[in-house]
């Protein structure tokens, strides 16, 4: 994993609005607007790191990677005590070694892993795996220049949504079935303002069509594609790095940062991506995640804090935290966050008010 990779990526979260977004209730302040406290915290040993966490039936899942190269999968109890764990050495049909820099925990307790082979002759590689972590099916894309895995996520039919960058200049998005086959591929390409792009994150929206986030010529913007994955629309949100998720009236949240006022911000957007308002947060670190609570309010993460807000943007509770990488709202009404991509850290469950 790069260290621009590193800088700029965390596993985002968005939600789908279908099947994804409502089985989490809203952390809930203290009336003093207090964050909760932390219930518990995990701390990895050296050589491994995390940029993936999600709840399961049991507990929690993280995903990451160990000695900088192999997969790393590790389940916990409620508590987070460490129930189980694998580590996979993933290669390519010709034996070159993938490095894993996305993951996604899949309805059926398995696992979805996207990576490459680094250098300038490269490939990327996505794997399938069930709930024990044994192989279902592997793909392999030859890339005859430098590569960069960004996300993946599990859709609707079954099927396979994920996101890559190719030579800094191309941003692709594919398409899979549930047995791992090709149905289309989409891709957008450098402007002449900017020879960088980046499609940081793809997910399926409650029409069956996907939303993208991206990063081109220093500003972040959405993407809608439809089923087929046909382009919609396009349209420029912000500054730096982004990170969205849909509402309940089919616009969207987006969390990124406001160049002008130096400050993170919630944008709220319509159904076409139109800016409806947006709001300053308080804080200048860099978005990592954003994911919407049961209450249909938002859990921010930024690099430097940790945030709850209402649906109209109030913000309920602040917590500070240092090289947040990413954040989940979790079942009991507290929340789930990972720090320096070493430590997994929970936040007691509130009762709602």
């Amino acid at each position: 994993m790069t260290l621009q990779h590193l800088w700029k990526r965390t596993w985002y979260a968005v939600i789908m609005s279908v099947i994804l977004v409502a089985s989490f209730p809203a952390g809930v302040a203290f009336a003093n607007g207090q964050a909760p406290k932390i219930a518990w915290e995990s701390n990895y040993e050296p050589g491994i790191k995390i940029f993936e966490v999600f709840e399961t039936d049991e507990g929690y899942t993280m995903i990451g990677t160990k000695n900088k190269k192999a997969a790393y999968l590790v389940k916990s109890d409620a508590d987070g005590n460490t129930q189980w764990e694998k580590v996979l050495n993933l290669r390519t049909s010709n034996n070159k070694e993938v490095i894993i820099t996305a993951a996604y925990y899949t309805q059926d307790g398995g696992y979805l892993l996207g990576g490459t082979v680094p250098g300038y002759q490269s490939y990327y590689y996505v794997v399938r795996t069930d709930s024990h972590g044994d192989i279902l099916w592997e793909k392999e894309e030859y890339v005859w220049n430098y590569v960069e895995f960004n996300d993946i996520r599990e859709t609707s039919d079954g099927g396979v949504i994920y996101s890559y960058n190719k030579d800094e200049s191309f941003g692709y998005i594919v398409k899979l079935n549930a047995a791992g086959d090709l149905q289309w591929m989409n891709s957008m390409e450098m402007s002449k303002f900017d020879p960088y792009v980046s499609i940081e994150s793809v997910s399926e929206t409650s029409d069956g069509g996907y939303i993208a986030g991206a990063f081109r010529a220093a500003t972040y913007l959405l993407w809608k594609l439809d089923a087929s994955g046909q382009s919609k629309w396009l349209n420029y949100h912000g500054d730096g790095i982004g990170w969205v998720v849909p509402t309940t009236d089919h616009g969207y949240a987006i969390a990124n940062h406001n160049l002008r006022t130096n400050q993170s911000n919630l944008i709220i957007t319509d159904w076409n991506g139109q800016e409806r308002w947006s709001k300053d947060l308080g804080v200048n670190g860099t978005a990592r995640s954003i994911s919407r609570t049961m209450d249909n309010g938002y859990l921010i993460g930024i690099s430097n804090s940790l945030i709850l807000c209402d649906e109209q943007g109030h913000i309920l509770w602040k917590k500070p935290v240092s090289q947040l990488t990413k954040a989940l709202p979790t079942k009991d009404g507290g929340a789930i966050y990972i720090t320096s991509y070493e430590n997994v850290v929970k936040l007691e469950g509130q009762p709602a008010i």
